[in-house]
């Protein structure tokens, strides 16, 4: 896939100290493309949303092809600075959001039994990195930006798995690691235990793009 973006949809705001790859804005086109229309979710959710960036993206594109919008749709951020990037990023999207909601929680939350089954769509581009991987920083913010620290993967997987409804489909970026000794996608299919099916369907850049239904 090129890095050049060929499906503008608003200019963004967002932290200079780290700024959003076009991994992100790729993954949002991808699942549009791959839906087709195929599910129309109730509730989406936007996982380790930053400034909301995948979420938005996604809900531009059915918008400008016409598509029914889930009626909810939430963004689950750990860190509180992209709330103020993200209500700048409503006011540019305009008009047509359907109800929104800026989530300030680890994503641990998802784990809960209210939120078992809550969404039908799930869309996530997380930290790659566990802490032992790869340079730190010395800005706490971009290390929780890449690194698993608020909490790990395994928790990632499972709270995905709980709230996901029967029927709905998560898509996530999960970056191959063998030359670090990890294969995420190996490693989620582990934790899920053959509870849920998990694929990969398409890839952005060289990261998979992994889909559990």
């Amino acid at each position: 896939m090129s890095s050049i973006n060929p499906h503008f949809t608003f200019n963004y705001v967002q932290p200079e100290e780290y700024r959003f790859s076009h991994d992100s804005v790729f993954l949002a086109r991808e699942v549009f493309e791959l839906l087709e229309g195929s599910l129309t979710p109730a509730r989406a959710l936007d996982l380790c949303s930053g400034c909301g960036i995948i979420g938005l993206d996604f809900l531009f594109h059915c918008r400008q092809a016409g598509r029914p919008l889930p009626a909810q749709f939430d963004f689950l951020e750990v860190q509180s600075v992209y709330q103020t990037y993200f209500a700048e990023n409503l006011k540019s999207f305009g008009a047509g959001l359907p109800s929104v909601s800026f989530i300030n929680q680890n994503y641990e939350v998802l784990k809960s039994p209210d939120m078992q089954g809550r969404y039908d769509l799930i869309l996530s581009n997380p930290p790659y990195f566990r802490l032992n991987q790869g340079k730190m920083s010395p800005s706490e913010f971009k290390n929780r930006c890449r690194f698993f620290i608020d909490s790990d993967f395994k928790n990632l997987i499972e709270a995905i798995d709980n709230a996901l409804s029967p029927q709905g489909q998560a898509y996530i970026l999960l970056r191959d690691l063998q030359d670090h000794g990890w294969n995420p996608l190996n490693e989620a299919r582990k934790i899920l235990a053959g509870r849920r099916d998990i694929q990969q369907v398409a890839d952005i850049r060289g990261t998979p793009v992994v889909r559990i239904s």
